[in-house]
């Protein structure tokens, strides 16, 4: 979860860019209830259960989604499809879609962690924030892609995609505020 700023009687403080977002929780649940599917009291509950100790800087959350989309390029260049069988394997997954599909997967996710970054920088920008959110939605579907539901139980897949939509939600919701203005 990114959140530079903190949560104070249901007012969300994000600081991006230099610039300083005062957003509702209550609109951080409906953004997060239109993009989960979840109702509107449930996303409502998700948002007021994020505690203080949940939330990271955006350099943070861009380091880590920078490793990890190493480690998963690092695991498709040990996929040998000429000399192994593996397990994961099927009709409909075979192994050169599988390698392809995690290597998709692993620079999204370099991507939406190097622009996660950027947000943590004095010259963030309105641009940079929908820079984010779109890597976000490629992140979430990629989540969906067959080697990754090899990898990863349904309940992972679950929280890692309510993790990037919450934070989605957040950049949403202070994108939203500008307009607002």
């Amino acid at each position: 979860m990114a959140n530079k700023g903190g949560i104070i009687g249901g007012i969300i403080t994000l600081v991006i860019g230099g610039t300083v977002f005062s957003i509702s929780q209550a609109d951080v649940a409906k953004n997060f209830s239109k993009d989960t599917g979840m109702s509107q009291q449930q996303a409502e509950q998700y948002v007021e259960n994020i505690s203080e100790d949940d939330l990271v800087s955006y350099e943070e959350v861009g380091l880590s989604y920078i490793s990890s989309g190493q480690n998963t390029l690092d695991a498709a260049s040990k996929i040998d499809c000429v000399n192994y069988s593996y397990e994961w394997e099927t009709t409909s997954l075979s192994c050169e879609q599988a390698k392809s599909q995690l290597k998709t997967s692993g620079n999204n996710e370099i991507a939406l962690g190097k622009a996660y970054k950027v947000l943590d920088t004095d010259s963030a920008s309105i641009e940079d924030i929908t820079t984010v959110i779109k890597l976000i939605d490629k992140a979430n579907k990629d989540l969906g892609l067959e080697i990754i539901n090899q990898i990863y139980t349904p309940s992972e897949i679950s929280e890692m995609k309510k993790g990037n939509s919450y934070n989605k939600a957040l950049l949403q919701t202070a994108l939203d505020s500008t307009v607002k203005k």
